[in-house]
């Protein structure tokens, strides 16, 4: 038979009232009683399907979680970790998250997740380059929702940021203590405001650091307007190299990227990091185990899910708040490619 909260009472010895104010957390119950009704609790195996605030309030105790399709590959794990980070912190909570991909030509009329057909959710947390018809769609239906790693320019919405710029910062700054002088740059994803900021930052950095005179700033860029893939990387070393100029390092705009870097100069018989040295960006898991290990500006990808969770809980039971960005701290890790 399946436990009631009336059988929880019975066994507790006490109202159904006071199981009530435990399960909801709410004040009126003396720690012993408290204590003694969550045992019952879990020796019943009671779970309730939804908490007695989240009904009052007609709320669905769902979050979704929205990723482009693209971005969800064995290769990049980026935001798989981000969800990751998410899951676990609604483990204290009532919440549950529901995960989906969506085309970047998304529609409206066809592509709509079910979880948003049936307003089956209580919040959203849109991860990545996500479609901005979908974001139009959300704040006209006044769904709470936070961006994580995204904005759309000209727009004020609750985000989550990567602090690309003195990541990417450091990473030149780190090149330059080792005596690089004529550091690449490789990207991409021209449209994603992550890679745009780190493509900022070494523009600022290389004059910042007198490593290029202004006039001679791009000679050393490689960068297309599309999605990063290892493929970049090796385009990029291919034509940064047939131009005959002096190229002793190399920041590529993300590890994917990188990876395609590594894999041209081996190819072309140059020596890692002797003769150039790689830095990366994200630190996804698979670059410590690359051989070589690949030098990458980490970033807490489960911090990110984490706090993306924070806020929307907040956006939630504050609607009206001003559209907030929390920053996360990024940090150099050094491996063998630098």
């Amino acid at each position: 038979m399946k436990p009631t909260i009336k059988m929880i009472a019975e066994q507790a010895g006490v109202s159904t009232a006071t199981v009530s104010l435990v399960l909801n957390d709410r004040p009126g119950v003396s720690a012993e009683t408290r204590s003694l009704v969550k045992e019952t609790i879990s020796k019943l195996n009671y779970f309730p399907k939804r908490s007695a605030s989240q009904l009052a309030r007609k709320q669905t105790g769902n979050i979704g979680f929205i990723l482009w399709e693209d971005h969800f590959s064995e290769i990049e794990m980026f935001y798989s970790q981000c969800f990751l980070g998410m899951e676990l912190a609604t483990r204290d909570s009532d919440y549950y998250i529901l995960m989906t991909t969506v085309k970047l030509d998304f529609s409206t009329s066809t592509d709509l997740p079910r979880f948003l057909k049936y307003d089956d959710v209580d919040g959203v947390v849109l991860a990545g380059r996500v479609p901005h018809n979908l974001v139009s769609l959300l704040e006209t239906r006044k769904i709470p929702f936070v961006l994580l790693d995204y904005e759309i320019p000209g727009k004020k919405h609750h985000r989550i940021a990567i602090d690309n710029f003195n990541g990417a910062y450091t990473a030149l700054q780190e090149l330059a203590d080792r005596g690089r002088k004529h550091i690449a740059y490789i990207g991409g994803s021209a449209e994603h405001p992550s890679i745009k900021e780190r493509y900022r930052a070494y523009l600022a950095a290389i004059g910042d650091l007198g490593l290029v005179a202004e006039e001679e700033k791009l000679d050393r860029v490689y960068k297309v307007d599309h999605e990063i893939t290892r493929e970049i990387g090796v385009e990029g070393v291919k034509t940064l190299l047939a131009k005959n100029i002096p190229i002793d390092a190399i920041f590529c705009a993300n590890d994917t990227l990188a990876f395609g870097v590594l894999e041209a100069l081996k190819r072309q018989k140059y020596t890692i990091p002797d003769d150039v040295a790689v830095i990366g960006f994200d630190d996804i898991y698979a670059a410590r185990f690359h051989t070589p290990a690949l030098t990458s500006i980490h970033v807490p990808k489960m911090d990110l899910g984490k706090e993306a969770f924070k806020l929307l809980l907040e956006v939630i039971n504050n609607p009206d708040q001003r559209p907030q960005t929390r920053t996360i701290a990024v940090e150099c890790v050094c491996r063998d490619t630098s």
